[in-house]
């Protein structure tokens, strides 16, 4: 039986990246943050899935090296602004795992992200950067826009943690006809077990490019699904970059609604097309799945 570890298993794509380990009958393992297994219900979830516990931290390389060492492979969906992955790379190194999925692609494809864009992208870069110069046996996983945070939002990032989503108000950016790609959690974790279970994908990267839509039109889309109307504020692209210079942390709304980076093509080949066999949730069916909620 083949034992996959997930670390960042509580997230909401580690969460999903764990159910999938279990549907595919591996010995799932998770690491935990000490604060982490004593909240049972955070880890009642974990327990029920049968995964076997370790807890460390990332800034813990012994532990590190004793969860990684009880796994064939390594799935990293640690926050996005993490730059203690530099410790796991060197503790997946030396623990000769035979397939690591860093956090490193959950995210823009590098292809297509300009450098300078965000500084969490920018760590990333440099992880990546990390991992192949320890030539792992890496599969990287782009993702583009998740479901929970650009679609649940109608591609108003700055609305992420809001009591109502998807938002009465919503900011819509430039023009609002740039295209965006988008993947529910649930979906980048089959694609991520699949690509585990292919030889091919051995030192490969993947990018997820389905659910290509527009800002305006996801937004109308809502309208149609929900009878909902959010009211609609309009920031020009010379405001946007205004407010982005007071708030870095918001370049990405310049990457997906005024540079488009998340729909160009690259050379980095697409996950439906690798696995046609999968099949991907759609926005349509996911404001569905919204609006039956709200009812």
């Amino acid at each position: 039986m083949t034992s996959t570890l997930i670390i960042g298993a509580t997230g909401l794509l580690g969460s999903e990246m764990a159910k999938a380990s279990a549907r595919n009958g591996d010995s799932l393992h998770v690491l935990v943050r000490p604060a982490t297994s004593a909240n049972e219900e955070r880890m009642r979830p974990l327990r029920q899935l049968g995964a076997t516990v370790h807890v460390g931290d990332l800034d813990d390389y012994h532990s590190l090296v004793r969860a990684v060492g009880k796994a064939d492979r390594v799935i990293s969906s640690v926050h996005v602004g993490s730059a203690s992955e530099m410790t796991l790379v060197r503790a997946v190194k030396d623990a000769g795992v035979s397939r690591f999925v860093p956090s490193a692609g959950f995210g823009l494809d590098f292809a297509a992200a300009a450098p300078g864009t965000i500084a969490p992208l920018d760590i990333k870069r440099a992880v990546f950067d990390a991992v192949r110069e320890a030539d792992l046996p890496y599969t990287v996983i782009y993702t583009n826009g998740f479901f929970s945070t650009w679609v649940a939002t109608l591609g108003d990032l700055t609305r992420f943690g809001s009591a109502v989503l998807p938002p009465d108000e919503v900011t819509l950016y430039g023009d609002g006809t740039v295209p965006a790609t988008f993947v529910s959690e649930k979906d980048i974790a089959a694609v991520t077990l699949r690509a585990l279970e292919d030889p091919a994908a051995v030192r490969r990267e993947i990018r997820i490019a389905r659910n290509r839509i527009t800002q305006g039109a996801m937004i109308d889309l809502w309208r149609r699904i929900s009878g909902r109307s959010p009211r609609v504020v309009k920031m020009s692209a010379e405001e946007l970059e205004a407010l982005i210079a007071a708030v870095p942390g918001l370049g990405l709304l310049r990457a997906f609604w005024l540079r488009g980076e998340t729909a160009l093509e690259t050379d980095t080949p697409e996950a439906g097309a690798l696995y046609p066999e999968l099949g991907f949730e759609t926005v349509e069916s996911a404001f569905v799945a919204m609006a039956a909620r709200e009812g």
